[in-house]
């Protein structure tokens, strides 16, 4: 793969994909780190919903700052296809973490610690995650536990406007 989009970040291969987007693992040629690169589809970035909802989904993740919410790096556009940049995360996700077998008390009391740190920051910022399952918790490298995909938040009525 040799796409490079905004003349910046080099998609080298899929990484994951969902109902709305496609990730990739890209390379930011400016500061030369690794990075995932979340795309809207073609067959989608065209209908004007998906491209506000992704849009605001950007927006979502770049104002919230929590140590267990994948870090926002940027968003933009090329030939009209959106795109957010955020940090890699290299150890899998917890969907894949629960079929490779059993996990132990301290790991479940850990990964629970964390996550429920990124809904609580969601929740003062005035936002319901509405989209949390095993495969929407994901690992870095050293094993901690990150909340992504803010595709589907809502915004409780009379606290945020994004």
């Amino acid at each position: 793969m040799n796409r490079i989009l905004g003349n910046r970040y080099q998609l080298v291969e899929e990484i994951g994909r969902g109902g709305m987007a496609t990730v990739y693992r890209a390379v930011d040629k400016k500061v030369g780190r690794e990075v995932a690169v979340k795309l809207l589809p073609a067959v989608l970035f065209r209908e004007k919903q998906f491209r506000e909802r992704f849009s605001r989904e950007a927006k979502i993740i770049a104002n919230l700052e929590h140590s267990a919410i994948v870090p926002f790096y940027d968003f933009g556009e090329e030939d009209e296809q959106p795109f957010i940049v955020m940090r890699i995360m290299e150890g899998g996700n917890l969907e894949e973490l629960i079929e490779k077998g059993s996990l132990s008390l301290s790991q479940i009391s850990d990964i629970l610690t964390r996550i429920a740190g990124a809904v609580d920051a969601a929740h003062m910022a005035g936002l319901l995650h509405r989209d949390i399952k095993p495969s929407n918790i994901i690992f870095d490298k050293n094993g901690f536990a990150f909340l992504t995909d803010f595709g589907i938040v809502k915004i409780q009525e009379g606290t945020t406007t994004l």
